[in-house]
């Protein structure tokens, strides 16, 4: 693959290893510029957590050695998706599948779907 579609999957994959690094430090504000502001993410629960919930429970989330897996990554025009899973010192602890949009010519994460 070449050309404009190329261009929009690295943007969208640094994004992407952005949000991991982010979640890894446990760094709200780089999180933050990964994140849209009506960014929402849907739970195994039923719960629905939006931007400042996420970014507020960074905060408490205990030190773990992560490691994030990605299993596909794609681009449809304006919208794109990964789909991985995150492991915590050693063992699964979810998968998880990401939307991504570009909005005024940026990339933005819009939501995420987790899942045990």
């Amino acid at each position: 693959m070449s050309g404009p579609e190329t261009g929009d999957l690295d943007a969208v994959l640094k994004l992407d290893d952005a949000w991991n690094a982010a979640y890894h430090r446990r760094d709200p504000a780089a999180m933050a510029s990964v994140l849209a502001d009506d960014w929402v993410g849907f739970f195994p629960d039923g719960r629905a957590v939006f931007k400042a919930e996420l970014l507020e429970g960074m905060r408490r989330n205990p030190p773990a050695t992560l490691m994030f897996e990605r299993h596909a990554a794609r681009v449809h025009g304006d919208t794109a998706f990964t789909r991985g899973t995150l492991y915590a010192n050693g063992g699964r602890v979810q998968s998880f599948f990401r939307l991504y949009a570009r909005r005024a010519g940026e990339w933005r994460a819009v939501g995420v779907q987790v899942v045990p």
